[in-house]
């Protein structure tokens, strides 16, 4: 057996199956824990984020890290509506709050990120 005890380079179909109903499934249990505290809308929202990061990665891993390399402000920004619906899950934090916090930690945190990896990439680009 030529491939023994390696991992084939692409998954097969069943294979991106599983990781796409596990995507989904651990978005639709995230969004329903919002939904069920916050209400349908705010749930939605958050299956849609979480389903739709979570299928991107389950289908290409790779090629989400490339467009994360490639799109370093972008990238950064997401951490913004994931910081929110996060928040959410607090009970006692409004929705208001928790959008004012996650606005607030992200207007402090992604100019960090995005200097960091910038200077990372070029640092890369310096050694190549």
């Amino acid at each position: 057996m030529p491939n023994a005890g390696r991992r084939p380079s692409r998954p097969t179909l069943p294979g991106r199956i599983a990781r796409v109903a596990g995507a989904l499934v651990l978005a639709s249990l995230v969004s329903y824990s919002v939904a069920d505290r916050r209400g349908w809308v705010l749930g939605a929202l958050a299956f849609l984020l979480y389903g739709t990061l979570g299928v991107a990665g389950a289908l290409s891993f790779s090629d989400l890290r490339r467009w994360s390399a490639d799109h370093v402000l972008l990238d950064s920004l997401l951490l913004i509506p994931l910081f929110f619906f996060a928040l959410l899950l607090i009970p006692a934090l409004p929705w208001w709050g928790a959008a004012l916090i996650a606005l607030s930690i992200g207007v402090c945190v992604v100019p960090f990120i995005v200097r960091r990896r910038t200077a990372q990439q070029a640092e890369r680009g310096l050694r190549q």
